[in-house]
């Protein structure tokens, strides 16, 4: 079944004094591009009142895998203070990225754990998989036997406060294709980690894994020209005339009466114009702080089989291309599409789930380990170094295409002039710790929800103003870092159960 959705567009309504879309959009037809939603071209006028103010931004982010047995060594830094001298195997690619400023980690967190009779609040019953993403997501203890969502998420939350009437209120994506198991389908609970109200009902939302369907929902969300004027923009381009020729009349009267945000939004398809000018024939945007779409995905690549339980570890299916879509290349894709949409405004919030809870991601063709995510946090690889070194690698992979999305609006210049990330809060969470397994009361476990961790990152509402760093925090809940995250854009509600937050993370 698709995946790719209708989205109503934004159109302005028609008012004498306002310049016509239509008159802005000549010479864009047939290449992609699209002129930036403006202010006066929006009857809804943004929580930017006049655009004096900038909007806040929010990505919550979902790894589904535990840290391992006691091999956190390898991920969680040994001492706290500054993270940019405390660099782990795990968290290698926050100093490779350059974002060691940006991003902190919140260490030895812990979702509580009780009987079916007597699950705590905001805690999860004993049973392991996958028993930990509904606290860690909603703040909401989990029903007995039950993997289900209790409660809305953190996506939900703030965009009800921070993206009133905006195209897309949230962004629900998911790197992992496939759960690569049984049916090998793309649904059930594991694959879900976003939930709303709607009509005073709770509803689990899907997540977009097509990479072709996310483009095709961000894509139409840009009003194109009409038929005839994109066959005749089409016509010009081809005999190597000037796009900026085309429009330069209308937006020469135009630019007088826009206000600062529009400028700058102007300016920024001007250098898209001009660039294509210099390669008529190129579609990749240019490496510029700017609000313009991406490259066009194409066709998604083929979903990998399901392996079998056998299989784990032992080379078999995972050294070959079974449960694997090029989740490198997906992963890329989707972080593309979200800055591009917090760049153009069509997007505040967004929910990326990276892999599935219990994920049997195949990591021989991104690092070369024959095994799956699950299992490297069991030391399939034989323990010891190798299976530390493995685990702590399953993690950096999430960690470096997380850290490359906040770098890249740490690059992009907002409608003030300043940086994106100066207006935006994030968080990367994990299903799982180590540490004691009620179920099977064992110690040393990587079904446990001890000893936990939280990357949050961003400088919304002076969040990391210090800079980013480690902290220690044994035994609080990991939902309290999401409520920092929160709270940094403007949204004073608690995640579900769960209060309190780490006001020692924020200016």
């Amino acid at each position: 079944m698709s995946e790719r959705r209708s989205l109503p567009r934004r159109i302005a309504a028609p008012s004498a004094p306002k310049p016509h879309r239509r008159r802005f959009l000549r010479g864009l037809g047939g290449i992609a591009l699209a002129l930036p939603f403006l202010e006066v071209l929006d009857a809804k006028k943004t929580a930017r009142a006049g655009g004096s103010t900038k909007p806040m931004r929010y990505i919550f982010s979902f790894g589904g895998s535990s840290f391992g047995i006691d091999g956190s060594d390898r991920i969680v830094p040994a001492g706290e203070g500054p993270i940019g001298g405390l660099i782990t195997r795990g968290l290698q690619p926050v100093a490779d990225l350059g974002i060691s400023d940006l991003v902190s980690m919140v260490s030895g967190l812990e979702i509580p754990y009780g009987p079916d009779a007597a699950i705590p609040s905001g805690g999860r019953y004993i049973a392991w998989h996958s028993s930990s993403p509904c606290p860690l997501a909603c703040g909401v203890r989990t029903e007995p036997g039950d993997e289900r969502l209790q409660g809305p998420t953190s996506d939900w939350l703030v965009s009800s406060q921070i993206a009133e009437g905006v195209a897309q209120p949230v962004l629900a994506y998911r790197v992992q294709a496939a759960f690569y198991r049984g049916s090998n389908g793309t649904g059930g609970t594991r694959g879900l980690i976003s939930a709303r109200m709607s009509g005073g009902t709770l509803e689990e939302v899907p997540p977009i894994s097509s990479l072709q369907a996310a483009y095709q929902q961000l894509i139409t969300g840009f009003i194109p020209p009409d038929p005839g004027e994109a066959a005749e923009a089409q016509f010009l381009l081809s005999r190597r005339k000037s796009v900026i020729d085309l429009v330069r009349g209308d937006t020469e009267a135009l630019i007088p009466r826009l206000g600062q945000a529009d400028k700058i939004r102007m300016q920024r398809h001007f250098d898209e114009l001009r660039a294509l000018e210099n390669a008529l024939n190129a579609i990749e945007p240019p490496d510029s702080p700017a609000c313009q779409p991406v490259e066009d995905p194409g066709d998604d690549p083929p979903i990998g089989g399901a392996v079998e339980n056998g299989e784990q570890g032992m080379g078999g299916g995972y050294d070959s291309t079974a449960a694997y879509s090029d989740e490198e290349r997906r992963a890329t894709v989707l972080t593309d599409l979200i800055h591009m949409a917090f760049a153009c405004d069509i997007s505040r919030v967004a929910n990326l789930m990276f892999t599935y809870s219990q994920c049997f991601l195949n990591m021989n063709p991104i690092y070369g380990y024959p095994t799956d995510l699950h299992e490297m946090s069991h030391y399939s690889m034989g323990g010891g170094e190798d299976g530390a070194n493995a685990m702590a690698d399953g993690i950096a992979w999430h960690v470096k295409h997380w850290g490359r999305l906040l770098q890249k609006l740490r690059d992009t210049e907002d409608f003030d002039g300043s940086s994106m990330i100066d207006s935006t809060s994030a968080i990367l969470c994990f299903e799982g710790g180590w540490g004691y397994d009620p179920e099977q009361d064992a110690q040393g476990s990587a079904h446990s929800s001890e000893n936990m961790a939280v990357l949050i990152g961003g400088k919304a509402g002076g969040l990391n103003a210090s800079g980013g760093r480690h902290l220690r925090a044994t035994g609080r809940h990991p939902a309290e870092v999401i409520n920092t995250a929160m709270q940094a854009v403007g949204v004073s509600t608690q995640l579900g159960e769960v209060s309190g937050s780490f006001d020692e993370l924020m200016g």
